[in-house]
């Protein structure tokens, strides 16, 4: 199946470009919105500090118009008229010393205000550094505008106010117009110049990081069609790279593990077909010679009767032997059985191996000998697994040598690490054709109808489990020797 090449512009991309705009956009508004505010407050806080003193100054324009602490109020009242004629965008209030508006300059039936709250008066008053503050607007109840405040003294008696409104409404109405036009010329010039460069840059960016992800993209879709050798190839170290290197490491897992299904599966039937043929030899034997007993047991000899017997009990003995070893290689090739290892005597294990296959060796008129090195540390190992290498081994020496061999159990200890043990024979020895199919299973390289061809494949597994390796080195008629390390125990 053909696969087809990812396009420049996929649907990753186009989805990550929708959503990097949409961000952008919003924040091009939060901006705007932060930057027309803090023009405003700049404007409000410019136009307090400036006219900050107005009221102050009004003071003593203010003076002539009051006789015995009472104010002329149509005096003041053409004063504040000509403030508002030179300054349109204040408005003037006198207030009573209770916060009551005794006169102002505004437009008539504008003023809405009886009263104005003194709190913020009293406040800007004792501040000298005027900050911003804000107060009632006479002609807008609910609303709050800046403004300038002073005291009207008289004779060291208080005698009312000047509050004056920094901004009138008109002034306002106008701001408000022009702020609107500032912003729609602002919101025009800005969004178009920060969405262009911000868009180009950050497009240019999605496209790059999306462009490494088609290749990964491509060589998973190539993997999942079937190709198990498709990797994918990794330039830098990169984040979106160690996707590709991650990738890569997977698919070698998956490729090993089916290679190692596909071997399972290998194995599987020739454990069958081998398992098949070696029951079916003992099994015949056992129902023939059944089978003879019983329809014959009136005529056949008692000597001829045990004889036949024999050969059942034989190969009861093979067949019993044959399934104890296929499911101890079972186990051990599948992992259920594990080493568990502790400190041990090797040298006390070879002597009690080596004294027990002395009995069985006589008999053939074959000598077992211990070769041990001085002194021999404990090794880390599983004893009982250790026990059935030896065991296996010395075995496999016992059927290949004739009378008059000799078979040797020798331990070194030249190796500051490891021990090395070591079985040999002088024995017939195995060819060397032979020597690189000794450990597989089921192989038997030369006629022995005793063996179940297993040994030596346990021993290979057991060994393996231990972190080490078995070594063979034969001769043809002279002998065969086998050989493995197992690492010294710690002293601590």
């Amino acid at each position: 199946m053909q696969i087809a090449r990812p396009k420049i512009f996929n649907r990753l991309y186009m989805q990550v470009s929708a959503i990097f705009l949409l961000v952008l956009f919003l924040f091009t508004a939060i901006v705007l919105y932060i930057s027309v505010e803090s023009a405003r407050s700049y404007s409000v806080e410019v136009n307090q500090r400036l006219n900050s003193e107005l009221a102050q100054n009004t003071i003593a324009m203010i003076n002539p118009f009051i006789k015995d602490g009472i104010i002329s109020e149509e005096g003041v009242k053409d004063l504040m008229h000509s403030m508002m004629v030179i300054n349109p965008i204040v408005e003037v209030y006198l207030l009573n010393p209770e916060g009551k508006i005794l006169q102002y300059v505004a437009p008539d039936k504008v003023v809405q205000l009886e009263h104005v709250n003194l709190a913020p008066v009293k406040s800007f008053l004792a501040d000298p550094e005027h900050s911003i503050i804000y107060g009632d607007d006479p002609r807008n109840p609910g609303e709050y505008k800046t403004f300038s405040a002073a005291r009207v003294v008289n004779d060291d008696q208080l005698t009312g106010y000047i509050y004056i409104v920094l901004a009138s409404q008109e002034y306002v109405s106008a701001s408000q117009a022009v702020l609107g036009s500032y912003i729609l010329g602002l919101s025009i010039r800005s969004v178009i110049t920060i969405l262009i460069i911000s868009a180009l840059v950050g497009l240019w960016a999605i496209w790059m990081i999306t462009r490494k992800l088609n290749p990964i993209i491509e060589g998973i879709s190539t993997f999942r069609e079937g190709n198990l050798s498709k990797r994918i190839e990794v330039k830098n170290e990169g984040e979106l790279d160690r996707i590709g290197l991650v990738f890569n490491e997977m698919a070698d897992t998956i490729e090993q593990n089916i290679q190692e299904l596909k071997g399972v599966d290998n194995l599987r039937r020739e454990l069958i077909s081998n398992v098949s043929h070696d029951l079916r030899t003992p099994v015949a034997s056992i129902q023939g010679y059944a089978e003879t007993l019983l329809l014959k047991k009136e005529t056949i000899q008692p000597q001829e009767q045990e004889k036949y017997l024999e050969v059942i009990y034989k190969s009861c003995g093979r067949l019993k032997k044959l399934v104890e070893d296929l499911f101890e290689l079972s186990k051990l090739e599948a992992h259920q059985v594990k080493p568990q290892p502790e400190p041990f005597s090797i040298a006390e294990l070879v002597y009690d191996i080596a004294n027990k296959y002395r009995i069985i060796s006589q008999k053939k008129g074959i000598s077992v000998n211990t070769v041990i090195a001085k002194e021999v540390p404990l090794v880390e190992a599983d004893i009982s697994m250790i026990d059935r290498v030896l065991q296996n081994l010395i075995d496999n020496a016992v059927k290949y040598c004739k009378e008059g061999d000799t078979i040797n159990i020798e331990i070194d200890t030249k190796n500051p690490q490891t021990v090395e043990v070591r079985v040999a024979d002088s024995g017939q020895g195995i060819k060397q054709e032979d020597l690189e199919h000794v450990f597989q299973r089921y192989y038997k390289g030369r006629e022995d109808r005793q063996s179940t061809g297993l040994g030596l494949a346990i021993v290979k597994k057991i060994i393996e489990l231990h972190q080490s390796s078995i070594r063979v080195f034969s001769q043809l008629g002279k002998g065969t020797t086998f050989s493995f390390d197992l690492p010294i125990a710690n002293r601590a």
